[in-house]
């Protein structure tokens, strides 16, 4: 039987992860905010892939920390394994 696994905001099924078992999907990721509800983007910081680094989306200025909301739920931005970011509910 194959695993299944949820975004733990909106329930969508997504890819199962044994190593990243509360990830979001890209819809809620897409939601991500500052405490005070500012839009946020993550991205890597290197062309391959490496690092991780948020800026506002409306500004683009750069946002320090890796820690956002969704819906006002703490979670934390960081380098997926293979690349690219992953946001996971904290």
């Amino acid at each position: 039987m194959e695993k299944q696994q949820y975004c733990p905001i909106c329930q969508q099924e997504v890819d199962y992860s044994s190593r990243y078992p509360k990830y979001l999907c890209g819809n809620c990721m897409d939601l991500c905010t500052d405490a005070k509800g500012r839009p946020v983007a993550f991205y890597n910081t290197s062309i391959s892939g490496h690092g991780c680094q948020g800026e506002y989306k409306d500004t683009e200025e750069r946002y320090e920390g890796n820690i956002c909301y969704v819906n006002g739920i703490p979670c934390k931005a960081e380098e997926h394994h293979f690349g690219g970011i992953v946001v996971e509910v904290v």
